[in-house]
């Protein structure tokens, strides 16, 4: 599945990359007529709609690129708890519990941000008449797994007292596309852009649910090999001054 969904994905990419840039070229050559400018722009909203779920598509199939590096988990959750806070809304309580001497992980900062935010945003769908998000941390040792390579690994949580699922609801999840929400109200790959996400970088998802008992998500994530003090700042410039520059090519098809 994720073989196919990856080619897929890119080939739609390249169709929708034609999309945007016929009707760019066609918005400047239209006379000033607010209605049909107006439909050119559904239509380059719906293109762009098309190239978000796209990326999501990459994910889950675990060929997006990602800038791997040792990454603050502590810092990381900090960073981002006001943007969560004002997500979530006033009818949810969030609880942070992540030590500051939590060991560096292996991650790309920015999608994990995104991966965090995905989490509480689904453990706020479970909470329709509020209640509380817990999002927690702890390093924890794996010297005896099938599925995971043995070392010091961090815990990463974000829990809830929602809803919960059934078992049915349960073991399929994670599958692409498959919600329980409305129409309109998701497209089913958060959960599995998240695994594609954590197994990309060695570690393992994990769901325990239960109906009326909330939802818990546990991602273990890879303890970097680097010192702490070689943490990345998450706000800081990617290349400092006086420094030697890293240049891009962008070979276009």
């Amino acid at each position: 599945i994720g073989q196919l969904t990856g080619g897929i994905a890119h080939d739609f990419n390249n169709l929708l990359a034609a999309v945007l840039g016929s009707l760019q070229l066609l918005r400047k050559r239209l006379p000033g007529d607010a209605k049909a400018l107006g439909f050119l722009d559904n239509a380059v909203q719906a293109a762009k709609r098309g190239a978000s779920l796209t990326q999501r598509m990459l994910v889950f199939a675990r060929r997006q690129e990602l800038k791997i590096e040792p990454t603050n988990v502590a810092g990381l959750i900090d960073g981002v708890v006001d943007l969560l806070q004002r997500t979530l809304g006033p009818r949810i309580e969030l609880e942070v519990d992540c030590p500051s001497t939590l060991p560096p992980v292996r991650a790309d900062a920015n999608q994990l941000e995104l991966a965090i935010l995905n989490l509480a945003v689904n453990a706020r769908d479970a909470l329709p008449q509020g209640g509380a998000i817990r999002i927690e941390a702890r390093e924890t040792l794996i010297d005896d797994d099938a599925t995971l390579a043995a070392g010091a690994y961090v815990c990463l949580s974000v829990s809830d007292n929602g809803e919960g699922m059934d078992e049915q609801t349960l073991q399929r999840a994670t599958e692409p596309f498959f919600t329980t929400k409305g129409v309109g109200k998701g497209t089913g790959l958060g959960l599995s852009m998240v695994q594609g996400l954590v197994t990309q970088l060695g570690g393992r998802l994990h769901l325990q649910s239960q109906r009326g008992a909330g939802t818990k998500v546990d991602i273990l994530l890879p303890v970097a090999d680097a010192p702490a003090s070689e943490r990345s700042d998450l706000h800081a410039d990617e290349t400092a001054a006086g420094t030697e520059k890293t240049w891009s090519i962008l070979a276009v098809d």
